[in-house]
């Protein structure tokens, strides 16, 4: 092809040469510039294809549950008020509800204690529908007052701006409570045993700051004791592993060996009050006596794997 070119050259005059050049450079620009036109249009519409910013998969619907600085909080201060309110102080209930409203009930009758948030959902822009539960000391015919769970629905509509109550709240009923379940700790450990006194040791050093912590728990594990304690004495009262024990292992264990317990105890206050307690906990063998590990999130549970299934 080069041959083929240079002969061509060759045999043209200067003046044909350079002739033949510009319109051969006319004929690629004009091409060029078609091209460009042509697939200009194209481009753009590409363009805002693939930089066109995607809509996020986790972006809010209906009836979501609201992020963190959502209405819960005014919610549940609204619930307080609202439960607090008697014939002489509206307990500032006008703050939540503009409407307002005039109770009748006496001083006192009715306290709230505590208020949790169990759902929040927003049926529409704007809304907010909040279910909030309330630990309420009820006063009763002979004078005292006796705890008792209440729930109420609040509609709320407004932003992260401000809220305002579109009614009173409506009382509703509570979740109901699941039967009871079965915990997975089939042995009885003997609460002067070998674990008894390690567990026992620990619950006094952790929860009453009485002894040396650290003669209880396991190297390297990141458990500190309560400060101020909690109570001035601590008596345990059942214990119950999960592993089996032959007569006299329990005492006599190898290094590394792990059991799972569950202990009962009752926590004495400085003024001789008792508190029922519950820990579940993984104690660890070391040089012949046995060292708290970590106390456990939760006990272990009949039918329930104590560790899940590879690759879950």
């Amino acid at each position: 092809m080069k041959r083929r070119e240079s002969r061509i050259v060759q045999a043209l005059p200067d003046a044909q040469l350079e002739s033949v050049v510009h319109t051969a450079a006319r004929r690629v620009g004009r091409a060029l510039g078609w091209c460009l036109i042509i697939a200009s249009p194209l481009a753009v519409i590409v363009g805002l294809v693939v930089l066109r910013p995607t809509a996020p998969s986790d972006a809010p619907r209906p009836e979501q549950q609201a992020t963190a600085g959502g209405p819960q909080g005014w919610a549940e201060m609204y619930v307080r008020s609202w439960l607090s309110a008697n014939r002489d102080d509206s307990a500032g209930l006008e703050a939540f509800y503009p409407a307002g409203m005039k109770s009748t009930r006496a001083v006192g009758t009715q306290i709230p204690v505590d208020t949790s948030t169990l759902s929040v959902v927003s049926p529409r822009p704007g809304a907010w529908s909040v279910l909030v539960a309330a630990n309420v000391l009820v006063q009763q015919s002979d004078g005292r007052h006796r705890a008792r769970l209440a729930c109420a629905v609040v509609s709320l509509v407004g932003s992260a701006g401000g809220y305002v109550a579109a009614a009173l709240p409506a009382p509703v009923a509570c979740p109901r409570t699941l039967p009871a379940v079965d915990l997975d700790y089939p042995e009885s450990a003997e609460l002067n045993g070998p674990i008894g006194q390690s567990v026992h040791g620990f619950l006094v050093a952790y929860l009453a700051g009485r002894g040396e912590l650290s003669r209880y728990i396991a190297p390297g594990t990141n458990i500190g004791a309560i400060a101020p304690p909690l109570y001035a004495e601590v008596q345990l009262l059942e214990l119950r592993t999960h592993e089996q024990f032959e007569p006299g292992q329990a005492a006599r264990p190898l290094d590394g060996t792990e059991v799972h317990a569950t202990a009962r105890a009752w926590g004495y206050d400085a003024l001789g009050q008792v508190t029922t307690i519950d820990y579940a906990l993984t104690l660890v063998a070391r040089a012949g006596r046995w060292e708290v590990s970590r106390i456990d999130p939760a006990p272990l549970l009949a039918g329930v794997p104590a560790t899940p299934p590879a690759g879950e």
